[in-house]
């Protein structure tokens, strides 16, 4: 074959593809032939069948840690903490959830309880969860109703219900334990802020009492109502001190919420400073006494009023904390139970020896197309 006919044949039609398959076809239907019932053979015989049971749950807890127990304790005065830190079934606790069943501590367990070492001829811990992690645990979210499917897959159907089950338990254990443990933070944290508190009014109301038994000072009602927003905005600006507290307890201080909490006690503080500065020109206070003495008394008496406040919004808070460090009520609720599957999940049998059936015919033709390729550039190279 000439060079100009050897370089026609660079380009091929679907006829020289037939002829093709028509010179090597029982080579080709061979392999196939081969390649499906090696398939076959693997899917119905060697390869065990895998059954999926699930079941689907949502958290019974509207709120929790100290979002729960501001909420609980009905302080307006704090502000919206509440809706800073969320509640509910939200995005966060349902990764909470899933990164509980997906842990080495909750995976191991279950290998453990149910043998599936054994079962899957793992010879080292750390393959099998691996494995279970990967190929037998199935897990899926549903941000918007706020649930989370838990599906296991087993050779045994009943084995497989049973290991939802026990992860299910499991889930709710653990979590209980967290909640428990950050309940218990919560509640040393709260508890050396009250010791504080107790300390601060103790020293107000001694001092009160010190300055009382000197001067015989009863300040004037007008006074005393002139300086009423004085005391509420301080109050105010304590509690919200607090609200920083318990936010940076509960997330970390770049967050945008803390931030802003910031900025809002800077604010207030500001405001309270300008109040404070502010001269009486239009002389509407009428002090009897010393203006000074009379001041200073007020100033004791406010520190006192102020501690009492902030004492009786740390208190609910501190109850609800140990309530919530003994608390071991579930937190899970199971919407839709497990059950033992009757059909395998996978793998897809037919589905399968097709798809390997159609690559072996691929390999097969693709192998013979080359040699006869070849063979045609080996023969005109020689001529």
């Amino acid at each position: 074959m000439s060079k100009e006919n050897y370089d026609k044949k660079k380009y091929f039609n679907l006829y020289d593809y037939y002829i093709v398959f028509a010179k090597y076809k029982k080579m080709i239907l061979y392999f196939t032939l081969a390649t499906m019932l090696v398939s076959t053979f693997v899917y119905f015989v060697i390869i065990d069948p895998l059954f999926l049971s699930s079941t689907t749950v949502k958290s019974t807890a509207k709120q929790s840690g100290i979002a729960g127990m501001l909420s609980a304790t009905g302080l307006a005065a704090l502000g919206d903490v509440t809706d800073i830190a969320g509640g509910g079934m939200g995005a966060a606790e349902l990764a909470v959830y899933e990164n509980i069943l997906l842990s080495r501590r909750c995976i191991e367990e279950t290998i453990i309880k149910f043998d599936l070492m054994n079962e899957n001829h793992e010879k080292y811990m750390q393959d099998a969860v691996k494995n279970f992690r990967e190929n037998f645990l199935e897990l899926s979210k549903d941000k918007i109703a706020g649930t989370l499917t838990i599906g296991v897959y087993n050779k045994n159907p009943e084995k497989a219900k049973q290991i939802v089950e026990f992860l299910t338990e499991r889930l709710n254990k653990i979590n209980i334990e967290l909640n428990v443990q950050s309940a218990s933070n919560n509640r040393q944290f709260i508890e050396g802020r009250l010791a504080q508190i107790k300390t601060d009014l103790k020293n107000a109301e001694d001092s009160l009492k010190f300055y009382q038994e000197r001067y015989g000072l009863s300040p004037d009602i007008t006074v005393k109502a002139a300086l009423q927003s004085e005391i509420a905005l301080e109050s105010e600006i304590k509690a919200e001190e607090i609200k920083l507290d318990l936010l940076k307890k509960m997330i970390s201080s770049d967050q945008s919420e803390v931030k802003l909490q910031e900025e809002k006690i800077k604010t207030m503080a500001s405001k309270l400073n300008e109040i404070r500065n502010t001269s009486p020109d239009e002389g509407y206070l009428k002090l009897k006494g010393s203006p000074d003495i009379v001041m200073n008394f007020l100033r004791l008496q406010r520190n006192v009023e102020i501690q009492n406040k902030i004492l009786t919004y740390i208190i609910p808070i501190y109850e609800q904390s140990k309530i919530d460090e003994k608390r071991d009520t579930p937190v899970v609720l199971v919407l839709d139970y497990p059950f033992v599957p009757e059909r395998k999940a996978k793998p897809k049998r037919i589905v399968m020896i097709l798809l390997f059936t159609a690559v072996g015919f691929g390999l097969a033709y693709t192998t013979f197309f080359l040699k006869d390729r070849a063979k045609d550039f080996f023969s005109d190279k020689n001529a």
